[in-house]
């Protein structure tokens, strides 16, 4: 009777182990694991797990280096366009930039760490100088990218956009045609997910909430 009696404490204190090691368990995974994410809900493509980006070297609309670093460190919208562009690229610059506004207006924490880039397709054309004029103007969060058309093409090809000058050589009112998905880079310059035209701030805005909700970080 007397080995029960001492060995009861120390049963009582194994079980109450065993179940505040449940407790903290049921905590680590329900309370703060990520939202489940409804991909069926979402008007864009998502990608579990993202996709690497190859290494690639440009610069921006201030003349600095913007490499695969660069998508690094928050979300970053990307899309690839020239400034020359009647409609397509700046509507949907438009847009983007509303992007941001309704993350903030739905309570979004960081928002400023969403940033929006457009990578140019008319590097001829579209100098440092010239893209600081047209890029900020949608948003002062948004960067301008350039630099030499073989160096653009790397990036382009890596993430499947098709780009082509369409008019003569000589001719200095040409366009380009280009493809116009939006691209959505995650904090670790992985690429998450794409949105296909045509392109609305509230469908993207909708889908950002619930990705970073999921990934539970800016």
């Amino acid at each position: 009777m007397s080995d029960t009696r001492s060995r009861a404490p120390l049963i009582v204190t194994a079980l109450a182990g065993v179940i505040a090691l449940a407790a903290g368990l049921w905590a680590s995974t329900t309370l703060f694991a990520p939202a489940t994410l409804d991909t069926d809900s979402l008007h864009g493509t998502y990608l579990n797990g993202g996709r690497d980006i190859t290494e690639f070297q440009l610069i921006d609309h201030h003349g600095e280096p913007f490499t695969r670093d660069q998508l690094e460190g928050g979300w970053t919208l990307l899309f690839f366009g020239f400034t020359n562009c009647p409609d397509i690229c700046p509507m949907t610059m438009l847009e983007l930039g509303q992007v941001r506004r309704l993350l903030a207006d739905e309570g979004v924490p960081d928002v400023d760490r969403v940033r929006g880039v457009f990578v140019t397709v008319d590097p001829a054309r579209d100098t440092p100088e010239r893209l600081q004029q047209y890029v900020p103007s949608f948003d002062p969060q948004f960067v301008g990218v350039t630099g030499a058309l073989s160096d653009i093409d790397v990036l382009a090809r890596d993430l499947g956009i098709v780009h082509m000058r369409h008019d003569e050589e000589d001719d200095e009112d040409y366009m380009v045609d280009h493809g116009s998905a939006v691209l959505l880079i995650n904090p670790d310059g992985r690429l998450q997910a794409l949105f296909q035209a045509p392109h609305r701030a509230r469908q993207i805005s909708s889908d950002m909430a619930q990705i970073l909700a999921h990934h539970g970080r800016i």
